[in-house]
């Protein structure tokens, strides 16, 4: 980001916050609708300004649409690492719990949710990848996975596997159906995940649960 994009926002963050907000969420509402097809008449429409403040702020609709994802990737990474409890040892009990903080935090934040999870399918299945989002979501991502694996206690893990395979699969189970979840529905994918968040989380549990028998030492009785 350079220096003026900066200043730029630094700008449009200064504003009263019931204004800012107001612009914020007519652009993220807006954007549910692809990037391409996005209009900044509707924004400015939504938010009762003028389309001359809109680019004041931001410049050009990429502008604006990467300032979206870096405001609501630090909102969804703030929220997960002040809540989450990163120290917890069994990493399948901070996995669940990363689970049911982000079912949370889509019921908080649903512009938020919504926005994020239609931007990632949209990099994902390669329809705005000129601002390397998908590398942008993989990096919150990592971010939070990293801070869960940092004090997993692997000898939890049966003394017969490799520890780092198994907590590999983990990740990548994790990341799998997470992944398959959001792309299942390409029509407003970010609200049929909330809608369905319960049957997901049922599902989830269940995986976790045959992760668990595969890998882990018994309970001692």
């Amino acid at each position: 980001m350079s220096e003026i994009e900066r200043d730029d926002y630094q700008k449009f963050l200064a504003l009263e916050p019931e204004k800012r907000e107001r612009i914020i969420n007519a652009a993220m509402t807006e954007f549910l609708h692809g990037f391409k097809k996005a209009s900044t008449d509707n924004i400015v429409r939504e938010a009762g300004i003028s389309k001359g403040l809109l680019f004041h702020y931001f410049g050009t609709k990429e502008r604006l649409h990467h300032f979206l994802i870096d405001y609501a990737i630090n909102t969804v990474k703030q929220e997960y690492l002040d809540l989450i409890n990163v120290r917890q040892p069994d990493i399948l009990d901070s996995i669940w719990q990363s689970s049911l903080l982000k079912k949370d935090l889509s019921v908080r934040f649903p512009s938020i949710f919504d926005f994020l999870t239609n931007t990632f399918v949209e990099a994902k299945t390669g329809g705005n990848t000129a601002h390397g989002n998908l590398e942008r979501f993989l990096q919150m991502s990592d971010a939070i996975m990293a801070e869960i694996y940092a004090h997993a206690d692997v000898s939890l893990f049966r003394d017969d596997i490799n520890k780092e395979t198994a907590m590999n699969i983990i990740g990548w189970t994790m990341s799998g159906y997470s992944h398959a979840k959001v792309i299942e529905n390409n029509v407003n994918p970010g609200a049929h995940a909330r809608e369905n968040y319960d049957k997901y989380l049922e599902e989830f549990e269940t995986i976790l649960g045959v992760l668990r028998q595969c890998f882990y030492k018994p309970k001692e009785a």
